[in-house]
């Protein structure tokens, strides 16, 4: 099986981040939020990954390399323009072969185990879509379901219309025959060429689906905005270590207090008298002087965080430096970014 992922949006809702970083590229963790999507596809066995390309196309390609630091082996195609989710998966037709595919949207984040669900999900279907739960599904697109396969879908349905909590998760398989299908669409109301219509009509034509569900109401995310990127980094050190995720190399002086989780990539150094979270990634070649306080922050390579700052609910990116003494009391649901270090 080949994988799809589609990462060509420009990220709207993320900005100023997006400005000087593709989305996908967001840190979470320690990887960019691209890169977990990348290590549940080839722990899937999905190693063939086509990645879209649009918004920044260059610096994705530059980052991410050929795949092999992945496990992988990666071919990039680009959409030059927002046509839509069917265009930006026809543009990778020619990568497929004539059989079901495993697709991401670039933005999701969910436990690294669902993966290999949805693929195993395949056994005895046409396809699979995964689901989370919601109170309104109305931003996404609705999923209604019946006996465990998909029985309709509703792209951005009107708030409050719909009788089902189901949203489309943004991660499936699908049979070839989707692609032919998408090829012939027209565009919807916003001009764009929508896949959840192809996979509609899939359905119409007798395919069955399988609907797989992301287990833990809490564990799925779109990453849409800056403080939902915060928010997932701290669920993200929880699922893949003990909530204490200290990498060797990474240097931590007597007398520091560190709340769970919290990340500490090789080369951090933290003095004495500093208070590290929760949910805080503090990543290559930072340093935390003495006395500073840093909660539901992602810090980024080589910041400079100066003795008895205040970091709450922030993103500092690339070569940040803080003067001693610097408030920066933001929260997740108005953080403060601090772009890269000119």
């Amino acid at each position: 099986m080949r994988g799809i992922i589609v990462a060509a949006g420009e990220g709207k809702r993320m900005r100023p981040i997006t400005y000087w970083r593709p989305k996908p590229l967001v840190p979470v963790a320690d990887a960019p939020l691209i890169g977990h999507i990348i290590r549940g596809f080839v722990a899937a066995g999905v190693t063939e990954i086509c990645i879209v390309v649009g918004h920044l196309a260059h610096r994705m390609v530059a980052d991410l390399g050929d795949g092999s630091a992945w496990g992988a082996r990666f071919t990039f195609v680009t959409q030059d323009a927002p046509r839509g989710t069917a265009d930006a998966v026809l543009r990778a037709r020619r990568f497929l072969a004539d059989e079901p595919f495993l697709l991401s949207w670039g933005d999701i984040l969910v436990p690294p185990v669902h993966y290999r669900r949805v693929v195993e999900g395949l056994a005895g279907a046409d396809g699979v879509l995964s689901l989370n739960r919601v109170e309104d599904p109305w931003e996404g697109a609705a999923v209604y379901v019946r006996e465990g396969f998909v029985d309709r879908l509703v792209e951005k349905p009107d708030r409050g219309t719909s009788t089902t909590n189901f949203n489309n998760a943004g991660i499936f398989v699908l049979p070839a025959e989707v692609l032919e299908i998408a090829s012939r669409l027209e565009p919807s109301p916003r001009g764009e060429y929508e896949l959840p219509v192809a996979m509609d009509r899939l359905l119409a034509s007798g395919a069955r689906l399988r609907a797989i569900e992301v287990e833990g109401r809490d564990n799925w995310s779109d990453v849409a905005r800056p403080g939902a990127a915060l928010q997932m980094n701290g669920r993200v050190i929880q699922w893949l270590s003990d909530g204490l995720w200290i990498e060797p190399g990474a240097s931590v002086s007597q007398g520091v207090a560190l709340t769970p989780p919290v990340y500490l990539a090789p080369g951090v150094v933290v003095a004495a008298g500093a208070d590290i979270g929760p949910n805080v990634s503090l990543h290559e070649g930072c340093e935390v002087c003495a006395g500073a306080q840093i909660a539901d922050a992602v810090i980024l390579e080589g910041c400079r965080i100066g003795a008895g700052s205040l970091v709450r609910g922030a993103y500092l990116d690339t070569g940040a430096e803080l003067p001693p003494g610097t408030r920066l009391p933001g929260d997740l649901a108005c953080p403060i970014l601090l772009p890269p270090k000119a």
